[in-house]
């Protein structure tokens, strides 16, 4: 497995682990008055995570940074959008086929 293909499932577990939270959060299954940091740092993580698999797919795989960089766009717009608001999940929705179109093989792997 190429590195960034492990960087890509480490993008995708951290985002599920997110979306599950935020899920959790919306829901009021789960309240985080006193640790609103632990949903920012895991989409802080995702973020970072992606950015690097498409950095490092630049080099070692190029079609995967490809399926990658589009996930980047709703990451990037997500902090600007309220969390309270009906975007923020569907625009947070949007990444995810991205993810996990970096995470399937490649034809050369």
């Amino acid at each position: 497995m190429t590195a960034s293909r492990r960087l890509a499932v480490g993008a995708l577990a951290v985002y599920a682990t997110t979306a599950s939270m935020g899920v959790g959060l919306a829901t009021g299954a789960w309240r985080n008055e006193r640790h609103r940091w632990v949903h920012h740092v895991g989409f802080i993580g995702v973020t970072t995570l992606a950015a690097a698999a498409v950095v490092v797919g630049l080099v070692d795989a190029p079609r995967r940074a490809g399926r990658i960089l589009p996930a980047l766009l709703p990451l990037a717009t997500l902090p600007r959008i309220p969390t309270r608001s009906t975007r923020h999940p569907l625009v947070a929705l949007t990444a995810a086929p991205w993810l996990v179109a970096a995470t399937l093989p490649l034809e050369k792997e």
